[in-house]
């Protein structure tokens, strides 16, 4: 998961660098043909065999279900203030969480729903939104960040014991979002020469985050992942001060370590039952 931080600190940042020079829907079709395209690169020994599924409903679902934030988040980063539409981006630990117990069966325990509300409120610190105004667009965006924790979740429930691989998972996600955004190519014109380079962040770093992300989850449980969602924030401050000496202020910091604490908080060792569960299971 910090990999994967770093990749879409990254990638956040040339997007950031485009800017209005390229449309949503481009450099979405621009990172799914890239996730297409690194999993054709890691499956080239097992081939067409990463196409098999005996979950192609689910696999839909989950691809499907990406594409909706996708939609939903361009919606709110349009007609909210930036810092009010990232701030409620990141309740998606909280919607992890809940969507673990709901359709995971995990048992989450007091510490790291704490763990999680203490990321939540470091996230905000370092994001500072102002939430001056009341509208339905403040109402979408919360309940479409449920989309984004709802597909994290599906990614670990996919690859549970006797499902689908990270790859075959990556795929699926990646073709279905290829799939919605095609029309983009008939309604849009090319992206201009002079950031074709900067494009490289979408096209390469965003698919090996998505991959980083399936393959920690693959070995850990949804809800002690949730808090290193926020990382990304961590890493943008501290490229702030080693690239631009941008110097954080006192919130900041103060939403740096919380963030910090809330990742050592998640790492703490599920219930009893379930481990006690697990020696039996081994004997």
């Amino acid at each position: 998961m910090i990999a994967q931080a770093i990749l879409f600190a990254v990638e956040t940042a040339m997007i950031h660098h485009i800017g209005s020079r390229g449309s949503v829907m481009q450099l979405a079709l621009l990172r799914s043909g890239g996730g297409v395209m690194l999993v054709g690169f890691l499956a080239w020994k097992t081939r067409w065999s990463v196409l098999k599924t005996s979950q192609l409903p689910l696999q839909l679902l989950r691809g499907s279900v990406s594409v909706l934030y996708l939609w939903v988040s361009m919606y709110s980063f349009a007609r909210l203030p930036f810092a009010d539409a990232t701030a409620i981006s990141y309740t998606q630990a909280a919607y992890i969480a809940a969507f673990s117990v709901l359709i995971l069966k995990e048992r989450i325990t007091p510490l790291r729903w704490i763990a999680t509300a203490i990321g939540t409120v470091g996230a905000l610190l370092v994001v500072k939104p102002a939430f001056l105004d009341s509208n339905m667009v403040y109402l979408v965006a919360v309940l479409g960040t449920s989309f984004n924790g709802l597909a994290f979740v599906l990614n670990k429930y996919l690859q549970r014991a006797g499902g689908d691989s990270e790859l075959t998972t990556m795929f699926y996600v990646n073709a279905v979002a290829v799939v919605c955004n095609l029309p983009v190519l008939i309604i849009t014109p090319v992206p201009e020469p002079a950031i074709w380079p900067w494009l490289s962040g979408v096209l390469i770093f965003g698919p090996m985050g998505m991959y980083a992300g399936l393959v920690a989850i693959r070995h850990a449980s949804a809800s002690s992942l949730g808090p290193y969602t926020f990382l990304r924030l961590v890493i943008a401050v501290i490229g702030g001060m080693v690239l631009f000496r941008e110097i954080p202020d006192l919130f900041s910091s103060l939403g740096v370590a919380a963030i910090l604490a809330s990742c050592l908080l998640s790492m703490e060792p599920g219930p009893r039952g379930a481990k006690a569960r697990a020696l039996k299971a081994a004997r």
